[in-house]
């Protein structure tokens, strides 16, 4: 089963005595803090027993489920790497992409012994629990808060393991990871998403593109750029002071009726009524 996520963050936090999931993937990124209790996470088909304050942390195409022994609080941060990036193309694109990737390829090899760390496993709690009450007080809205408190979880847990002895050899990510971490980086820009120029880049068919995407993703090519692209406009236009035509450039969009029947197409609203119900108040 594959769960997909379109919006640039979202946060899940339960008690439970029974995972309410079945076995899934998804398309996002996703950290997840597990309080007390016990039981057994099944991650890409291996299982690992738990038992109190346990950290996971899991990239896109990872397959995982829980068998709950005891009643644990989940707290779970999910998001895709556009949320870095604050919407917006910089030269700091390539620095939280690449940092992702190395945490995707080593943290199988650290897991154990970040989660031995009291001390560690207490600052990441903290700053998942200060993520989670910026989340209520803002009404499920991210803020730039949530940005940089992301940053620093990912920076905490990147220093933790440049100071454990990697001697392990390192494994390179999925081909539908490489294109999907292509469409994010690039969601500004229309000419790149081209099925045209992605089978040129992934060096595929047009149609073994959408093969590959459609078994992976269980969604077209378009359909998954299209709802990954609204969200993020309208993340924007939530938490910006930009206008709406700066908007509709950042996004790739060569005029404003073009942006506005885009946009209306999968929200049955025009941009400038979705900012006066949706505008987030400043603090």
């Amino acid at each position: 089963m594959k769960l997909v996520q379109f919006e640039p963050l979202f946060i899940r936090y339960f008690s439970t005595s029974v995972w309410p999931f079945p076995l899934h993937n998804h398309n996002h990124y996703e950290f997840m803090f597990v309080a007390g209790g016990s039981g057994t996470h099944e991650l890409n088909k291996i299982s690992t027993e738990y038992k109190g304050d346990t950290m996971f942390f899991l990239a896109p195409e990872d397959h995982h489920d829980f068998y709950i022994a005891e009643e644990c609080q989940f707290s779970v941060i999910k998001f895709l790497p556009g949320v870095l990036k604050a919407g917006i193309n910089s030269s700091t694109t390539d620095y939280w992409d690449n940092l992702l990737t190395s945490l995707t390829r080593k943290w199988h090899l650290y897991a154990v012994e970040i989660n031995n760390d009291v001390q560690f496993l207490n600052k990441i709690s903290t700053i998942m629990q200060l993520m989670i009450s910026e989340w209520q007080d803002n009404n499920q809205q991210v803020t730039e808060i949530h940005t940089n408190l992301l940053r620093s979880l990912l920076l905490l847990i990147d220093k933790r393991m440049k100071n454990a002895n990697d001697t392990t050899a390192q494994y390179g990510m999925t081909q539908i990871e490489r294109i999907q971490n292509y469409i994010h980086s690039h969601i500004h820009f229309p000419e790149k998403l081209t099925v045209k120029n992605l089978s040129n880049t992934f060096r595929l068919s047009e149609s073994g593109l959408r093969g590959i995407f459609k078994k992976n993703m269980e969604m077209s090519l378009g359909t998954y750029i299209s709802s990954l692209k609204i969200e993020m406009i309208k993340n924007r236009i939530r938490n910006s002071e930009c206008s709406l035509s700066e908007i509709a450039l950042e996004f790739g969009f060569t005029d404003s009726s073009h942006f506005n029947k885009f946009f209306q197409k999968h929200t049955a609203i025009n941009p400038l009524g979705y900012r006066k119900e949706n505008k987030v108040n400043p603090l």
